[in-house]
C-alpha cells in the first residue's frame, strides 16, 4: 500500500526484456491509474521506507526520493551488477527495525552457488553500500514475510534437476523459517535435507543445513507469501504455476520444531503472482496472466 493511500504496483508491462517496466499507483475505489515511474528493467519488488521508494530490478537496487506530493523522483542506482538468474531478484521486505531485505538468486558455478548467489541480504538505508548477509543456500527466495511474532518466513523455487537416493527430477519447492546465519542447502541439498547426489551433496553436508517447514510440489513456483489477515498462525502462499493459493497451518511439534500442514485455500486464478493483506483485513491477489487484482474477504 502506497503512502498516498493508493495501491502501488510494479509491472514489467511489455516483453520481459524490453526494459519498459513501470511503477503504477492504482486507486482501488475508482480503478484510476497513474504511472509514477517507467522505463524500468524487470521491476519485481518495491517498498517505501522513510520517504524513499526502493525498487528491485534484474541486477540492480534503486531508490527514488518522494517529493512533497509523495511522488517518486528520478531513481538512483544503489547497487548494481547483483548476482541474478536473468529474470528476477524477487520482492523487497521491510523488517520490524526498518531495514530492507532482498535476495540475490544468482546461478550455480559447478556444484556450488556462484559468488554472491543464493543469499538473503539485509540493508541499512543509512549505509546502503554495506548490506549484510542474513542467510545463505537459498535459490529463488522471491518472497518473504514477517509474522506477528517477528519471525521471518521465505519461500524457495527449486532449481534444475536433482538426483537423490530415492528421487530424481525437479526438486520440491520450500517454505522456510529464517534463522540468522542459517544455510538452506542450495545447491547441494534439496527438500528435507536430502543430498543432491549429482551435485556432490552428502548426508554430512545436508544435516548441517536448515530443514524446511513445509514442501510444495516441484515447479509449483511459490512467488508470494502473506500472513492470513484472519489467522496469524496461517501463512498463505501463491503457487504461480499451479494456479492456487495454499494455506499453511504453522504448528510446533513435540521436538519444538516448526512444521506446516498445507491445504488449498483458493483456486480459479490462472497465475497468482502476489498477495497483500489490506489494512481492513482483506487480501489482494494479483493474477499475472490476466493483469487483474482480486480482493478476497474472509
Amino acid at each position: 500500500m502506497g503512502p498516498d493511500g493508493r495501491l502501488w504496483v510494479a509491472q514489467i508491462l511489455a516483453g520481459e526484456n524490453d526494459a519498459a517496466g513501470q511503477v503504477v499507483a492504482v486507486d482501488l475505489a475508482s480503478n484510476s491509474q497513474e504511472v509514477l515511474l517507467e522505463g524500468l528493467n524487470k521491476p519485481t519488488g518495491i517498498a517505501v521506507l522513510d520517504g524513499v521508494l526502493w525498487i528491485a530490478m534484474e541486477d540492480q537496487l534503486l531508490r527514488a526520493n518522494l517529493d512533497d506530493q509523495l511522488k517518486p523522483q528520478t531513481p538512483e542506482i544503489v547497487l548494481t551488477d547483483m548476482p541474478n538468474n536473468g529474470r528476477s531478484n524477487g520482492t523487497l521486505t521491510i523488517t520490524p527495525n526498518n531495514q530492507l531485505l532482498y535476495e540475490t538468486s544468482g546461478r550455480r558455478s559447478g556444484n556450488r552457488a556462484s559468488e554472491g548467489s543464493g543469499i538473503l541480504w539485509q540493508l541499512n538505508p543509512a549505509q546502503p553500500n554495506k548490506p549484510t548477509v542474513l542467510a545463505t543456500g537459498l535459490k529463488n527466495a522471491y518472497a518473504h514475510v514477517f509474522d506477528g511474532n517477528g519471525r521471518l518466513w521465505i519461500t524457495e523455487v527449486g532449481d534444475g534437476t536433482v538426483t537423490g537416493e530415492n528421487f530424481e527430477g525437479q526438486p520440491p519447492e520450500e517454505l522456510n523459517l529464517v534463522a540468522p546465519g542459517g544455510d538452506y542447502g542450495w545447491a547441494q541439498c534439496f527438500g528435507n535435507q536430502e543430498p543432491a547426489l549429482n551435485r556432490d551433496g552428502t548426508t554430512e553436508i545436508c544435516v548441517e543445513t536448515e530443514p524446511p517447514v513445509a514442501l510444495f510440489p516441484p515447479q509449483a513456483t511459490p512467488t508470494s507469501i502473506a500472513v492470513a489477515p484472519w489467522d496469524d498462525s496461517v501463512l498463505l502462499v501463491a503457487l504461480w504455476l499451479r494456479g492456487k493459493v495454499t494455506a499453511v497451518q504453522i504448528e510446533v511439534d513435540a521436538d519444538g520444531r516448526f512444521v506446516g500442514t498445507t491445504s488449498i485455500f483458493l483456486t480459479g486464478i490462472q497465475n497468482p503472482q502476489h498477495l497483500l493483506p489490506t489494512p481492513d483485513g482483506a487480501l489482494l491477489i494479483s493474477d499475472y496472466r490476466t493483469g487483474t487484482i482480486y480482493r478476497i474477504e474472509n
